[in-house]
């Protein structure tokens, strides 16, 4: 909800009263959801959240509504979400609205305390029409009821008054809220750790409404694992080692290089905007190193391939500073960046651990951009789907799990100071333009063979192995792959001062 008529008798409720809260709610409907549906702020908050939520969250939403955004969007991701609301109106529009959670009719201060049990809670402007007493002791049950770990999205309308009487949208209605300075003390006064608190200000479509002052808080419970297993860090179950690392051939990127779609690139340097000291580990063919350097001015890179490392010194006329060495033992200095990358890298080191510590080493936490940036396969990546099932087993070589090592990955970022870890998805496609199922199958088993074992003994037996699979695949008229990315993107968190 959000403060601004028709009046119609609230006060005949008592203040404070569920009966009272549903009122306005059960006249206006899915009005709200139109009005309120595209707010920026619950959006970047839903995002926000997505990015972190362990797979298969348990997710409370507080004050549901129709369900539309925030339950569906959540939902839509697989996890589990359960949503509360006073208006019996509202609760039957988000049940036929969004199948895919649960909503009940619940006033959420006679909900049965469940300590320890959600994932994540989200109260976008729910609570604006309880006492005082009854908000504060509601903001210290949630911080209960989260999973250690757990995170708590919070909205409201900021101002000093209890039960004032406001007009809004068309209704009468009683309010209550504090100062914006005061939410984040009673969330830290509840034992959580606030990481976000923005003011803005939001203009409803509505007759006769003003701009409004909106507060966001995004909150952490401390104590949980170092980083929850996401979604995008899956499929799951994950193993429990590390395969080892793959082949890695300078000819066999290069003959993919030309037929990649990478947006992958673009989300990694959009993400390193704020920095301008960065280090990336594993230049390869120099497309990573070129983006940033073109957009910051300069980066450095660790090559540990001399040939690789031969064809990357012509990139210092553009700002690439190129060192050789190894990703599990870098050539620098503690904390002597703001960030540090890694794309497409870990899967290829003898130790992915060890780079990933060293990675750690070399940024300062203490700058405000801090950041470690890691890019892997996606769960869902067709490629790696292949080569899983048609290579592994001719090659005697365990399945790869791209997730895998982002999942270790996080957690030990987490444990050395960037606890604050999301991830997010990036599109990759390898096309093939040739004309027709059959010489796109051809084309592809050659090019796949020599990315994954050049110079293998059985590289023509992996490239007979493939062709099925290819000449299925292109039969539907197709023209590519999925090679999809996600990035792992690790910050210190940074407690906010009062």
């Amino acid at each position: 909800m959000a403060v601004e008529s028709t009046p119609s008798s609230p006060a005949e409720l008592g203040p404070g009263t569920a009966e009272g809260a549903a009122r306005p709610f059960d006249a206006l409907g899915k009005t709200y959801e139109d009005t309120y549906a595209h707010l920026p702020g619950r959006l970047a908050a839903i995002d926000w959240l997505l990015a972190r939520l362990p797979h298969g969250a348990r997710v409370m939403d507080i004050g549901s509504g129709t369900g539309r955004p925030t339950a569906e969007l959540i939902a839509a991701q697989g996890h589990a979400v359960t949503g509360y609301d006073v208006s019996k109106v509202m609760v039957d529009l988000a049940r036929t609205q969004v199948p895919a959670a649960r909503f009940e009719l619940a006033d959420v201060r006679t909900l049965a305390d469940t300590a320890g049990r959600w994932d994540a809670i989200t109260a976008f402007f729910p609570l604006l029409q309880m006492p005082r007493a009854d908000l504060d002791t509601t903001l210290a049950r949630i911080a209960d009821w989260l999973a250690p770990g757990g995170m708590f999205v919070f909205a409201t309308v900021p101002f000093d008054a209890e039960d004032e009487e406001i007009q809004w949208m068309g209704q009468t209605v009683r309010c209550t809220s504090y100062p914006a300075r005061t939410f984040g003390q009673l969330l830290r006064g509840a034992g959580l750790e606030v990481v976000h608190e923005e003011l803005g200000v939001f203009q409803p479509d509505f007759p006769g409404m003003g701009p409004e002052e909106h507060l966001f808080l995004y909150a952490v419970k401390p104590g949980g694992a170092p980083a929850p297993a996401h979604r995008l860090a899956g499929p799951y179950p994950l193993p429990e080692t590390y395969r080892g690392p793959h082949e890695l051939s300078e000819q066999g990127w290069l003959g993919m290089e030309a037929r990649f779609e990478r947006h992958d690139i673009a989300l990694v340097a959009d993400a390193l905007a704020g920095n301008e000291n960065v280090l990336d580990v594993g230049g390869g063919t120099g497309a990573v190193v070129r983006e940033i350097a073109g957009r910051l001015g300069t980066v450095t890179t660790v090559e540990p391939h001399a040939a690789r490392e031969a064809s990357l010194r012509p990139l210092t006329s553009v700002g690439v500073r190129v060192l050789a060495g190894r990703a599990e033992d870098l050539p620098l200095a503690d904390g002597e960046f703001d960030a540090a990358l890694a794309t497409w890298v870990l899967h290829y080191t003898d130790d992915p651990d060890a780079a990933v510590t060293e990675m750690a080493r070399t940024v300062d936490r203490a700058h405000p951009e801090a950041k470690v940036v890691l890019v892997q396969g996606a769960p869902d990546n067709e490629l790696i789907a292949l080569w899983n099932r048609a290579c592994a087993p001719l090659l005697g070589e365990a399945p790869d799990h791209q997730g895998h090592l982002l999942s270790r990955a996080a957690r030990l970022l987490a444990s050395r100071g960037f606890e604050d870890v999301s991830f997010h998805r990036a599109r990759v496609d390898v096309v093939f333009p040739e004309a027709g199922p059959e010489a796109k199958a051809q084309a592809a088993a050659g090019v796949l063979a020599d990315f994954w074992n050049t110079g293998h003994p059985r590289l023509g037996r992996l490239r007979e192995a493939l062709l099925p699979a290819l000449r299925e695949h292109f039969a539907s008229g197709t023209d590519r792959f999925n090679d999809d990315a996600v990035m792992l993107l690790a910050r210190p968190r940074r407690p906010l001062t009062d």
